[in-house]
């Protein structure tokens, strides 16, 4: 059934139009629009360029001796402890780029988790430090939430990534035990205690952590507070290896 299922979907997107109005500005596109967004939102992105943190993935304006002696990370990666490898994004949180992810988030765009899950499996497979994993994960949002907005984005992401780079996603692996209030507006301390002990691994799923490589999916890297909290359950787990991808980075 799963490969009926993904036939019909190849056939769909092949005879139906894929790209009629621009995904963040929503101007109509030409008929041979091969992307879905305009020029003008095209030019708008700015994405992730090196230099950048060996961790986290800030953008490093100047790299000096004191980047190389403390192996490339910022300042920030140099003080503290993560549970994750690495953190990347495909682009800075702005401009048509912040339009997209609170369309995706709020107001039920679920078309554009497409573009976004395929630049980020594009940076994936371009960085062999990013491509070695076994499954792909997504950041759990708690089940009123996913209720109330009918979906989670960072699955909708972590699923076309899978199907784009042929890997597994267990979308169920981590769950939020816990309500947690909204964290856009709270600095790093408050979004960390805020997070303790409110990501858990699914028992039922928990075998399959085992030395095993996790690629962990979500769509904007703010503090890292939220990935890092993640990346913990996974850990003490039993993971080998945690990889932070998302869309945005704050």
């Amino acid at each position: 059934m799963a490969q009926i299922s993904k036939i019909a979907q190849d056939v769909f997107e092949i005879w139906f139009p894929q790209f009629v109005t621009c995904y963040f500005c929503e101007e109509e596109l030409p008929p041979d629009a091969d992307m879905p967004l305009c020029l003008n939102c095209q030019s708008d992105i700015k994405w992730i360029e090196p230099p950048f943190c060996s961790v986290c993935g800030r953008t490093i304006e100047k790299l000096d001796t004191q980047y190389k002696d403390y192996f490339y990370k910022c300042k920030e990666c140099q003080e503290q402890f993560v549970y994750y490898e690495r953190h990347r994004a495909i682009a800075h949180y702005d401009e048509g780029v912040k339009k997209g992810l609170m369309g995706l988030k709020y107001k039920k765009q679920k078309y554009q988790a497409r573009y976004f899950a395929e630049k980020m499996a594009e940076m994936i497979r371009l960085d062999e430090n990013l491509s070695n994993f076994d499954y792909i994960v997504p950041v759990p949002v708690h089940v009123i939430r996913k209720i109330s907005r009918g979906y989670n984005q960072s699955e909708l992401l972590a699923n076309r990534m899978a199907r784009v780079l042929g890997k597994k996603v267990i979308p169920d692996l981590l769950l939020r035990k816990m309500a947690t209030k909204k964290l856009k507006k709270l600095g790093r301390v408050s979004r960390k205690k805020m997070l303790e002990d409110a990501i858990i691994v699914n028992k039922r799923k928990q075998a399959l952590l085992k030395d095993k490589k996790i690629l962990l999916v979500d769509d904007i890297y703010t503090t890292g507070a939220t990935l890092n909290a993640c990346s913990r359950a996974l850990y003490e787990a039993g993971c080998e290896k945690i990889i932070c991808v998302t869309v945005a980075r704050g």
